[in-house]
């Protein structure tokens, strides 16, 4: 097998002169149970070497024309097999789990798409490792370069489907057929997406979008409803969030950003805007402006009997660093770590 620039994830390809490119299959150690992806025959050195890590607890076969070598790979490392629910009746082997969008295996969580060549087109997204992989849904028959696969169902439909994946940021995609793409994958994956003619990507509609919504009682009272827009339809110095906030509720403590300056758009209701410098109420129609500095610092708070909407843009800043008075934290947002901002230590403190 070929090590690849990510940690734990090795390749091996057979030429494939028809349709003139590579074809691709994938190992991944995982702590979850090693992976093979729509595995081609493998040869003893590149199965010995497989041994060494560990061999494998799933074969996965990400659509209906990727079985390949599954049932002899899965047999040589007593592997169980996993394929998406809509596909694995389409196979000519047993599957022992049947995959559903947004389920894990493996460290990984599945992608289902739709209009593609298959119902049951999944990919695999490895979040720590920015790293997603798929079978037939891309093809990199033009080194780095991506198109979408053959024989597709819908063409305007799939387009739109893998801005899930785009959406993602991932730094490399592994394909099934063809060039993967190592480094700069997201810009890849967008040029594609926007090459289609059968759909504009980058338009959204809030009633398309995937909202997510906070479990009643599990962070009173910050409760509420959002979809962040951004990503999905591509943007890239932009943030956008929509956020629907019930009566009664708050969608954030009091904080202020070093870097990111957020704009709020009321769209609906009268929420109440609480800052330092006293406490606002908000109606349809007003834009409220967060500077990124400490007199920027803000809370939002539904007071009223009735939902409300906001709409939130702020540019996106990696080095992008937030305060939270009332309860003394400070989030280093690149390093992912929320710390106590006092009291303050000397520089050469511990050293």
């Amino acid at each position: 097998m070929q090590a690849t620039v990510v940690d734990d994830l090795f390749m091996w390809s057979a030429w494939q002169s028809a349709p003139n490119v590579f074809f691709n299959s994938f190992f991944v150690a995982a702590e979850g149970g090693n992976l093979i992806l729509d595995p081609l025959p493998l040869s003893e050195p590149d199965a010995a070497q497989i041994d060494e890590r560990g061999g494998a607890a799933w074969v996965v076969i990400t659509n209906r024309d990727h079985e390949r070598d599954a049932k002899n790979v899965a047999a040589r490392f007593g592997a169980k097999i996993a394929a998406s629910e809509a596909d694995a009746p389409l196979l000519g082997i047993s599957v022992d789990r049947r995959l559903k969008d947004g389920d894990e295996i493996g460290g990984a969580r599945v992608l289902g798409f739709d209009g593609l060549k298959t119902a049951g087109e999944i990919a695999l997204h490895f979040r720590a490792k920015q790293t997603a992989i798929s079978g037939d849904a891309l093809w990199g028959d033009v080194a780095g370069k991506l198109r979408l696969g053959p024989k597709l169902a819908d063409a305007g439909r799939a387009a739109l489907s893998l801005r899930r994946l785009a959406a993602l940021r991932v730094e490399n995609l592994l394909i099934g057929d063809g060039q993967c793409i190592f480094g700069g994958a997201t810009r890849a994956l967008w040029r594609c997406l926007e090459a289609c003619p059968d759909a504009y990507v980058n338009k959204i509609n809030v009633d398309e979008a995937d909202w997510k919504h906070d479990p009643p009682g599990t962070r009173e009272p910050y409760v509420g409803s959002w979809t962040d827009v951004d990503f999905e339809i591509g943007a890239e110095q932009l943030g956008y969030r929509v956020a629907r906030i019930p009566a009664g509720k708050s969608f954030c403590p009091l904080h202020w950003h070093t870097a990111e300056e957020e704009l709020f758009i009321v769209t609906g209701g009268e929420p109440t805007l609480i800052t330092p410098r006293g406490t606002w109420k908000l109606r349809q129609g007003d834009f409220v402006a967060f500077p990124a500095r400490a007199s920027g610092a803000h809370k939002i708070v539904n007071e009223s009997n009735a939902p409300c909407d906001i709409v939130m843009i702020a540019n996106v800043v990696p080095h992008d660093c937030c305060f939270y008075p009332d309860s003394k934290k400070v989030l280093i947002e690149r390093a992912g770590l929320m710390l106590r901002d006092h009291p303050a230590l000397d520089y050469f403190e511990g050293e």
